[in-house]
């Protein structure tokens, strides 16, 4: 049986030093941790995306999305290592942004995009050219915190 004030809880509320004490000691043990912490912990993420704009001089936001985003964004859905996508349709332009699976070889999905762009043929004759660009973003570890 505890008797009541006779915890360690209790004791702590009677010397609040010993408790800051004991408040520094373990930051004091997670700061000098830190450098140790090993690499599986924080590992890097790549995220590769290729975005898609065609521009339509005149055209209305919901032309766009109908003539252009509607036909292209299926065919580009279906390149292999595709995880997602975003449209974006505006006064005379679209855009879609295409997202691929971690370690997806950009350069070969790349590739798919183009034959997915020169297989749909069914955009507007006033329609420009589709456009390709190659992006994305990256989180790398903390190299001070990289361990063996």
């Amino acid at each position: 049986m505890v008797l009541p004030g006779r915890g360690i809880l209790s004791y702590f509320t009677r010397h609040r030093t010993a408790a800051n004490l004991v408040m520094v000691l373990m930051i004091v043990a997670g700061v000098m941790a830190a450098p140790r912490m090993r690499a599986q912990y924080f590992p890097d993420v790549i995220v590769d995306s290729i975005s898609v704009s065609v521009s339509w001089p005149g055209a209305g936001a919901e032309d766009v999305d109908a003539a252009i985003v509607q036909v292209l964004e299926p065919a580009l859905l279906a390149v292999e290592g595709v995880t997602g996508s975003s449209a974006n349709s505006t006064e005379g332009r679209a855009n879609i942004r295409l997202e691929f699976e971690p370690g997806a070889d950009i350069d070969r999905a790349a590739e798919g995009v183009q034959l997915a762009l020169d297989a749909a043929g069914n955009l507007p004759e006033d329609a420009g050219v589709p456009v390709m660009r190659r992006g994305g973003w990256a989180l790398h570890m903390v190299p001070a915190l990289r361990g063996s």
